[in-house]
């Protein structure tokens, strides 16, 4: 029978292997579990494919294993704050912290029953007396929003949120998001808390840590997993993607097949998204240094049309969404691993490059 693959490509899932991010989970969990905790909340951030959800289900399930907390794991899709009073109520349960508390959600208006007293049909105060419930039994309740972007049902959670703080609950907050719905969800929203959140921005693995890995896992050597660890520049999603193939190929060898399929299952299932969140300019400067080799800036602004102070505005855009980055002054380079390989395919297609 053929060994279980230990790598997984599927975005969020938590695989076996799996490289931990020690400084950022560590300062989360030292935080949340302090006696004054110095936030209450953590915004996670970074390019699509670099570990933002695989953290956040990593620290849910820390924290869910502790006996004083409570975790709720919500849609940020839809309404949050009634969804939310359901999980909370039904986790309680499980520690007969509700017992004589219902909420009736067959109803036309959703009612939480206390006893046989008169039913509660405000969201909002429903969900503060079940947290206050949790919180005077030794409950601490921990909020996870996985991939937030700016809606009115985020900007009613925000404010209410921020109420909640106000009233010195225990109840704590990790979301994650792409750098750009975060910045539109907080120029959106009314709430000031947003843009006090400590904020980490997951930086890419450590190809050292990546190389150790590929060696232990593969059974490779040293040479092929340095040479295989590189190819994934620390990107999260690519070191899953080239352990995932050289484990199924099991040729022990890195062959133009292999980068050709890796090649097509990142752009399929990652680059072709990442791609579509870029503006008609920022894809012109992509192709621009996709035919430039020697990635000096100024020569990447004219192929591209703009002008110097332009081209720097669009440059910081690039690099904030984890795009590109600056190897040596004045130099550009595409972040993501075979990226340029990606843009050039789609350059070949364009005339005017």
């Amino acid at each position: 029978m053929k060994e279980t693959n230990p790598f997984s490509l599927m975005f969020g899932k938590a695989p076996y292997s799996f490289i931990e991010r020690q400084a950022q989970y560590q300062q989360i969990t030292t935080t949340f579990n302090s006696e004054n905790p110095s936030t209450l909340a953590f915004l996670i951030t970074g390019v699509r494919g670099c570990g933002k959800t695989v953290t956040l289900r990593r620290l849910a399930k820390e924290f869910s294993e502790k006996k004083d907390w409570i975790v709720l794991d919500v849609n940020p899709g839809g309404d949050l704050i009634e969804p939310l009073s359901e999980k909370l109520l039904y986790e309680g349960k499980k520690t007969k912290l509700f017992l004589d508390w219902s909420i009736n959600i067959n109803a036309k208006v959703f009612t939480l029953e206390i006893k046989k007293g008169e039913g509660i049909t405000n969201p909002e105060i429903i969900f503060e007396s079940l947290l206050k419930k949790a919180n005077e039994s030794g409950k601490k309740v921990l909020i996870t929003i996985d991939e937030v972007a700016p809606s009115p049902n985020m900007q009613r959670f925000a404010n209410f949120y921020q109420s909640m703080v106000g009233k010195d609950y225990g109840i704590y907050l990790l979301m994650t998001g792409l750098k750009q719905n975060i910045d539109a969800l907080v120029s959106s929203s009314a709430s000031s808390f947003l843009s006090r959140m400590t904020k980490i921005e997951l930086q890419p693995l450590d190809e050292i840590e990546i190389a150790r890995e590929y060696q232990r896992i593969l059974n490779a050597s040293m040479q092929t997993a340095v040479s295989l660890a590189k190819l994934t520049n620390g990107y999260a999603f690519a070191y899953q993607v080239f352990g995932y193939f050289f484990f199924e190929r099991g040729e022990g060898k890195i062959t133009e097949d292999l980068l050709a399929q890796c090649d097509r299952y990142l752009q399929t299932n990652g680059y072709s998204v990442i791609w579509k969140d870029l503006t008609e300019q920022e894809k012109n400067i992509c192709y621009a240094l996709a035919g430039c080799k020697n990635g000096i800036g100024i020569e990447v602004a004219t192929r591209s049309g703009l002008k110097k102070s332009n081209f720097q505005n669009y440059r910081a855009r690039l690099i904030e969404k984890g795009i590109i980055f600056a190897p040596s002054y004045g130099k550009i380079a595409f972040s993501l691993p075979r990226f340029e390989q990606f843009v050039e395919a789609l350059r070949l297609f364009r005339e005017d490059y």
